[in-house]
């Protein structure tokens, strides 16, 4: 359901500026792009009552979209899914997922066909955690040492990114972040940087 949600945001926010951008002599929008990206990242920390430190690979997918205002600033939509499979020191099936949706701002520059840019998204999301200290996942037995938990968080994700331009209409767009999840007791872990790669569609 999230997903439909965030495919049919990315294509409204895409039409509407494709009509806008058509409208009048001036136009208020210099263009838009948007598209998919697959991440990959290292998380880590403690924030349960177990002192168990969470930590390993995450891997995920999402898309942004971006309305170009000027020929520099740009604001838009992003939603992604983040999932980190856990072993260490528990069963495996432990995991923890994590989604997070927001608008962004980014300042960008053109340098030949690579365009760098950096920005912030802020929004929220949520996380999702399962512990199970004993048992096994492929059996059909209860399991009684595992833990269940899903909590809400206000994102703030700071970024930096690099844009190739493959042609006139596509980009090739490589990403690094660092997602803060803040919780009403604080910064919610774990936490760490992920690297995006991805295919961008300008116009």
């Amino acid at each position: 359901m999230l997903k439909r949600i965030i495919t049919t945001t990315i294509l409204a926010i895409a039409a509407c500026a494709a009509c806008l951008a058509g409208n009048g002599k001036e136009k208020a929008i210099r263009g838009f792009s948007g598209g998919m990206m697959v991440h990959t990242g290292y998380l880590s920390g403690c924030d349960n009552p177990f002192n168990y430190d969470a930590a390993g690979a995450t891997f995920g997918i999402g898309g942004v979209a971006k309305l170009h205002l000027t020929d520099h600033f740009r604001a838009g939509f992003e939603g992604y899914f983040s999932n980190m499979g856990l072993k260490k020191d528990i069963s495996d099936g432990s995991f923890n997922k994590v989604f997070w949706t927001g608008l962004l701002a980014d300042w960008y520059w053109k340098c030949g066909k690579f365009y760098p840019y950096a920005g912030i998204s802020l929004g929220g999301g949520m996380e999702t955690a399962f512990y199970m200290f004993e048992g096994d996942k492929h059996d059909w037995l209860p399991e009684p040492v595992a833990v269940y938990n899903k909590k809400p968080f206000f994102a703030a994700d700071p970024f930096v990114g690099m844009e190739y331009a493959v042609g006139e209409a596509l980009r090739l767009t490589l990403k690094a972040d660092w997602l803060l999840a803040v919780r009403k007791d604080g910064i919610n872990r774990p936490m760490g940087p992920r690297l995006y790669f991805g295919f961008i569609f300008a116009h």
